[in-house]
């Protein structure tokens, strides 16, 4: 005889929390995309490309925008030397 066991229910701290992170990250995207309304000499000044804020911003959201757009330019930086 087999017995059908029920699905465990999913704790509702951890649906919280992974809507908390997308919300942030989203918050951190829109950020992100307001570096693209600055001038060329700012944002040479802050050390990032238009390019790499573009990229960042099209992250998915379970990705931290402002961490992607760090690590592009980091990577750039790095990689003139």
């Amino acid at each position: 005889m087999t017995t059908l066991t029920q699905p465990r229910p999913v704790p509702w701290h951890l649906i919280a929390r992974w809507f908390a992170t997308r919300f942030r990250h989203w918050r951190l995207r829109r950020r992100v995309q307001s570096l693209d309304d600055l001038d060329d000499q700012m944002l040479d000044d802050i050390g990032v490309t238009r390019d790499e804020i573009r990229r960042a911003s099209r992250t998915p959201l379970h990705l931290n925008a402002s961490e992607e757009l760090y690590r592009a330019a980091f990577l750039r930086r790095n990689s003139d030397r």
